[in-house]
């Protein structure tokens, strides 16, 4: 069963962290659903069960490999950052 969004926002809740300070990894077009509906940050990690072009998704980042998501993370992470 994939995410809900209010199930996301209830764990982030007890955690007592805010969705923007988190980041969801997802396979499918329902995680990339259910994060930006929580206003969650989402990677896309590609070759998951997807039915549409991934560029239509509307995630963050995509990643074509888990070794890639490192780099991903950070990438959003200098791209949060306020410029100078």
């Amino acid at each position: 069963m994939k995410p809900a969004p209010d199930a996301l926002l209830l764990a982030l809740d007890q955690l007592q962290v805010e969705p923007r300070d988190t980041l969801m990894v997802g396979d499918s077009s329902a995680d990339v659903a259910a994060a930006r509906a929580a206003g969650i940050p989402v990677i896309l990690l590609r070759g998951g069960y997807i039915q549409i072009p991934v560029e239509e998704l509307g995630a963050d980042l995509v990643c074509d490999s888990l070794l890639d998501l490192p780099s991903a993370m950070q990438r959003l992470h200098d791209a949060a950052l306020p410029q100078a």
